[in-house]
């Protein structure tokens, strides 16, 4: 018996110690085809990858967390009563220490709780019976809302805390700055002050580019809900994936050496290549969270000897502010002046990855072009790839690739017969191709 407590014991503490062992976050750098063809353009594209492993049980970041609100007349009804439990779930899945505030707005900004500890059972039921107050109103200050419940966190501002807003709205903003740029702005600058803010958009009637703007520039999340049955589910998500922070301020740091081109990170034009160098940020990574960057490369001259054709850093603080090792990898490859052997080099979990980011690319145009009264040229668009995609090599061919074409075919053929996108299916677009763009979704 004490031998088998004692077995039990040292394999508890020999998970421990691996766990503790195992960084935070993980780098792996694979080029897309081990041989490059001589013969052709000598592109390489390397894939750079970050795995944060999985938190540890009970692993519970500290919350400083404002909820702002759309009350506004059109969420009469069932989104303002779903709107409400889902504020109530976070209350509930809210620590006693985490600090909540809450703003509602339609016309005006309202600060319906201030910011404070959450507190015990008492403290959650008094919060609750506040949230079920709220009544829809008037128009939609956006931007004022999100302005205020930023003003709101900063009040308990801690590094050590996730400082979130999450915004919820069903409409477009209608008073008060409302330019995609706007929020843009906005987004940016609070970023900058170590806030995030989620937007949630309900419904069909908001502005998705100016919630995914608001999102992206301050590096949170984006949900498009079409049912608002679903809120409650989706503030859940949210929660519980915040709370699972494990790194801050990311850097990955790209450099090729003499004789290589640093062309692009494809489908990321915001990322500048300088010279023979580019850094890649990302400011949080959450447990299990993934996250790929394409890095395309060209080598200038014929080769025959092997060449590391890129060398790739990664530098992290942990959630609790230390700095973490660096890790370096680099991408090697040869070269041969036998095409098949080139195409049978490729690797096909690199292939996949370009084929998803040339369709989101495709996407994107095809919307841009529809928007501006150019269907023919958007639904062109969309049917090239759906050529490229079957004319590509048999290694990123999958299932979830034929699929990819029935979207493509059907957003072709519904822009073709009724000159643009129709609000639900814009947005269904739209929020795949984020979806995409952050690997938000399983593949």
């Amino acid at each position: 018996m004490k031998k088998s407590f004692l077995l039990i014991l040292a394999g508890v503490l020999a998970r421990q110690v691996l766990v503790a062992s195992e960084p935070e976050v993980s780098l792996r750098v694979l080029p897309e085809r081990d041989l490059i063809y001589n013969g052709g353009s000598r592109e390489v594209i390397v894939q750079v990858e970050l795995q944060a492993r999985k938190p540890d049980r009970g692993h519970r970041v500290p919350m400083n967390l404002a909820l702002v609100l759309d009350r506004s007349g059109s969420m009469q009804g069932a989104k303002i009563e779903k709107a409400r439990q889902a504020a109530a779930v976070a209350v509930d899945q809210l620590d006693d220490d985490d600090i909540l505030s809450l703003v509602i707005y339609d016309n005006e900004t309202e600060v319906l709780l201030p910011p404070a500890r959450v507190g015990g059972k008492g403290n959650r039921e008094e919060l609750k019976s506040t949230i079920d107050r709220i009544r829809p109103g008037g128009g939609t200050a956006l931007h004022a809302g999100v302005t205020v419940g930023a003003r709101e966190l900063r009040k308990n501002f801690a590094k050590e805390r996730v400082n979130r807003v999450i915004l919820m709205s069903d409409g477009i903003a209608n008073v008060g700055p409302s330019r995609t740029s706007d929020l843009v702005k906005l987004g940016r600058d609070l970023r900058e002050d170590g806030i995030a803010v989620t937007t949630i958009g309900l419904g069909d009637d908001y502005n998705e580019d100016l919630m995914t703007a608001l999102a992206e520039s301050s590096s949170a999340n984006y949900y498009y809900v079409k049912d608002a049955e679903k809120l409650p589910g989706i503030f859940s998500e949210e929660l519980g994936v915040a709370r699972s922070l494990l790194a801050r301020e990311v850097t990955i740091r790209i450099t090729v050496p003499e004789g290589v081109r640093l062309r692009e990170i494809v489908g990321r034009p915001e990322i500048e290549c300088r010279g023979r160098s580019a850094a890649i940020t990302v400011p949080e990574l959450f447990g299990a969270e993934k996250r790929r960057f394409l890095v395309k490369c060209a080598v200038e001259e014929k080769r025959s000897e092997p060449l590391e054709v890129a060398s790739i850093q990664l530098g992290y603080e942990t959630a609790e502010g230390k700095r973490a090792a660096d890790q370096a990898q680099t991408a090697q490859v040869k070269f041969t002046d036998d095409a098949p052997k080139s195409e049978a080099s490729l690797r096909p979990e690199v292939a996949r990855e370009m084929s998803v980011t040339r369709n989101r690319e495709a996407k994107e145009r095809a919307v841009k072009l529809a928007d501006e009264g150019r269907p023919q040229e958007a639904a062109k668009v969309l049917r090239e790839q759906i050529t490229a995609n079957v004319a590509a090599p048999a290694a990123a061919q999958l299932p979830a690739l034929v699929e990819e074409n029935r979207k493509l075919q059907s957003a072709a053929d519904e822009i073709s017969g009724a000159g643009s996108l129709s609000k639900s299916s814009r947005k269904a677009v739209q929020f795949d191709n984020y979806k995409d763009k952050y690997q938000k979704q399983s593949r």
